[in-house]
């Protein structure tokens, strides 16, 4: 579904003036009409006005064509169909009235809708990503022929930004595959594989992809088409699925009620897209075609530039954005091919893992003997984890097991393009580290550590080359988590962050560059609010208190369990750190000293602020700890003050992350907003931590923190909260 800026025409009325720029139509094969896709601006087609007038023009052109049999509709971009809506386009649009959006909804529908109401067979070849608009034609088309290319998917990921499909999606996907798979299509927002969609009747033939796709699909078709046309198969399905679905009243009553405890479980109640979604389905799946379309329209106008829509669409452009930072221009033979991980702890077996499934050669390293063998054996297991057999690949291990290499020599990594140490967090011995590999590494190696607490420019005092070395912090567990931070020292060259960030982008990870200072960006920012979490504690509000706060408000777990995840003994050493950074900031808090004296040290021990269990699948189950309890009593001095505890516990991050700003960790706070939502897990339903103060106002976050002021300078708004305040602007506006 795509909403274009375009308020007071439709399609047909503009044909004229973008005929062919996107859009070819031949005819390869006798009575088969070829109607290829070539978006002249951009890599992949996405569905923007013109390409709309297009097709509607191209339509109409074949309207009175007797001699057409068929229409096959195919990208003029190999490997990839249509990636959906032009999202620049879509957001012009986030203020148009809501009848203009009703009216560009059933716009849509319509122009679509002749694909099934032609005098010809229609036929969607895909071969690639088919999402969004793009399922949406593809679902109006007759039939759908799909290659079996990995990267052919097709899904309709609309809840993904607040919304359903909006021309015809939630009409046809149901009528086509059963209402049950469409539901979950559709309120899932996930994309289904070629063999998926082809086993559920989404797809009606299956073909080779490759070089010689097109030429497959085209034949594919044609026959098709003819057997279609003898058969009159496809006029039936035209009847049948226009008609209501037949479905028992008992048999819809249980669907709904299974689907909403599952959309309830995933999204905690924040989205209200995938209920919508789901209400939609049941209500039109009793009515005709036209009447679904026209419930469809309308149930959509509400969603469209809804706060939650516009801050998911916020996140979709922070993600955009980061595609195009640094190293994004870096040719393929510029990029590390070559990795060497010192260190076969938890994070260096991640780091190392990752990689090797994503192509690169590792070389791991540790200094013990069975801790490295041990390392290598994870690494496989991990790097060939296969989701369909839930475990390794044995295959895959065996066609991996080369790319590894273990040594107890750390000095045999410096032929390796890139080298990142994972070791114990002392200063001492990570300098002793590189200056043991620099001497015997190529001019081209860069160093990196995967330090949390330390400066990269310390860590780089007394090197050669401290041009070379750089911070490449992962966070835990790497296989999951997207975000990666790039360290600039003091010292670092714009080359070295250009070749860190281009490697984090070929792990899949998004790289956010920042500059050298206590915690970084994301740890700087993440530690008031957990430090915030302990001193309620010790006022004497509970651990399930605070953590429901913290999950209302939008975050994936409360604070208190993230101290139990992350580790009591890693929250402690880096408290200290940012205590020495930040000590007018950061309030020293006795009960994370009790419980790692205590040899509480979390989740890795089975004993922090929880009780931890795994269960039969090997996941971790956390219980209440009636020792823990005691110990927060004793400690505990019980405050009369009734505050808001999520004004509390994310009044000092916002704080701290305009601080930061002014520290020149970051220049933009679009940065600070993607690695929060991608290091932390801060709500992308509220767009980020400035979009999040935006939409409350700095006037208003200003006087909040007026009311809190009594307990400290972590509630001090900083100039640039003030300055906003004054001036009543915007973060995302004014920097």
């Amino acid at each position: 579904m795509v909403v274009g800026n375009y308020p007071s025409e439709s399609f047909s009325e503009v044909n004229a003036m973008t005929a062919n720029r996107h859009t070819t139509l031949d005819f390869p094969l006798p009575g088969i009409a070829r109607l290829s896709l070539h978006d002249a601006d951009h890599s992949v087609n996405v569905f923007a006005r013109e390409l709309l007038q297009e097709i509607d023009a191209q339509l109409e052109s074949l309207a009175n064509n007797t001699d057409v049999a068929g229409l096959v509709i195919v990208s003029g971009k190999p490997g990839s169909f249509i990636a959906g809506a032009d999202l620049t386009e879509f957001a012009a649009s986030l203020d148009e009235p809501p009848q203009v959006i009703e009216r560009v909804s059933r716009d849509g529908q319509n122009l679509f809708r002749r694909l099934s109401t032609s005098s010809y067979v229609t036929v969607a070849c895909i071969d690639g990503i088919c999402v969004g608009g793009g399922a949406e034609l593809a679902v109006w088309c007759d039939r759908r022929i799909v290659t079996d290319n990995p990267k052919t998917q097709i899904g309709f990921p609309e809840v993904k930004l607040g919304l359903f499909p909006g021309w015809g999606g939630t009409v046809r996907t149901p009528r086509i595959v059963g209402l049950a798979n469409a539901v979950e299509m559709i309120t899932s927002g996930a994309n289904s594989s070629a063999n998926d969609a082809y086993k559920m009747g989404l797809a009606d033939d299956l073909v080779p992809g490759g070089a010689a796709a097109a030429d497959h699909l085209l034949q594919a078709a044609a026959r098709m088409i003819h057997s279609e046309r003898s058969s009159g198969a496809y006029l039936t399905d035209r009847q049948r699925w226009s008609q209501p679905i037949d479905m028992a009243d008992n048999e819809l009553a249980f669907l709904g009620a299974t689907a909403v405890a599952m959309i309830q479980q995933e999204t905690k109640g924040h989205y209200p897209a995938p209920v919508a979604a789901l209400e939609l389905l049941l209500e039109a799946s009793s009515v005709d075609v036209d009447t679904a379309c026209k419930m469809e329209s309308e149930q959509f106008v509400p969603l469209f530039g809804s706060p939650i829509n516009r801050s998911l669409l916020n996140v979709f452009f922070l993600q955009d954005r980061n595609k195009k930072g640094a190293g994004s221009d870096l040719d393929a033979a510029d990029q590390p091919a070559s990795l060497g991980v010192v260190g076969a702890g938890t994070m260096g077996q991640g780091i190392a893992a990752v990689s090797l499934r994503r192509g690169v050669e590792v070389v791991l390293s540790d200094n013990r003997a069975p801790a490295l063998a041990a390392g290598e054996q994870a690494v496989l297991k991990e790097a060939a984890f296969d989701r369909e057999l839930k475990g390794p690949n044995l295959d895959k291990v065996l066609e991996l097991t080369p790319r590894l290499g273990i040594t107890t020599d750390s000095e045999e990594l410096g032929e390796c393009d890139l080298v990142v140490e994972a070791i114990i967090e002392d200063v001492g011995v990570k300098q002793q580290l590189f200056q043991a590999i620099e001497p015997n590494a190529k001019a081209s190696t860069v160093l990196c550590s995967n330090t949390s607490t330390i400066p990269i420019t310390t860590l780089a005092t007394g090197l050669e080359h401290p041009d070379r070395v750089c911070g490449l912090h992962f966070f835990n567990p790497v296989r999951k988590m997207p975000l990666v931070e790039v360290i600039r020292g003091k010292q670092t060259s714009q080359a070295t962050i250009d070749r860190a960030a281009a490697f984090a982008r070929q792990l899949g990870k998004s790289p956010v560059v920042v500059n050298d200072g206590p915690g970084f960006l994301v740890n700087r920012l993440l530690l008031p609010y957990m430090n915030e979490a302990a001193v309620l504690l010790g006022e004497g509000v509970t651990i399930k208190t605070i953590d429901s706060a913290a999950k209302a408000f939008g975050m994936p777990m409360g604070p208190i369990e993230l101290h139990d995840v992350v580790g009591l003994d890693v929250c402690l050493h880096a408290g200290k750190v940012m205590q020495q950074a930040f000590s007018d900031r950061v309030v020293p808090t006795p009960i994370v000293d009790k419980l790692v004296g205590e040899e509480r040290l979390g989740q890795k021990n089975g004993r922090g602020f929880f009780d931890w269990t795994k269960d039969k699948k090997g996941r971790w189950k956390k219980q209440p700890s009636e020792e823990v309890g005691r110990l927060v009593a004793n400690l505990a001095t019980p405050s009369q003050e009734k505050h808001d505890l999520s004004d509390r516990l994310m009044l000092p991050m916002l704080v701290e992350a305009t601080l930061a700003i002014e520290d020149g960790i970051v220049e933009d706070v679009r940065d600070v907003d993607l690695a929060l939502i991608m290091g932390i897990g801060f709500p992308p339903f509220l767009g980020g931590l400035f979009h999040w103060a935006d939409a409350v106002g700095a006037g208003v976050i200003v006087e909040k923190l007026k009311g809190l002021k009594r307990l400290g300078k972590r509630y001090e708004p900083s100039e640039m909260l003030l300055r906003h305040a004054k001036s009543d602007a915007r973060f995302y506006t004014s920097g």
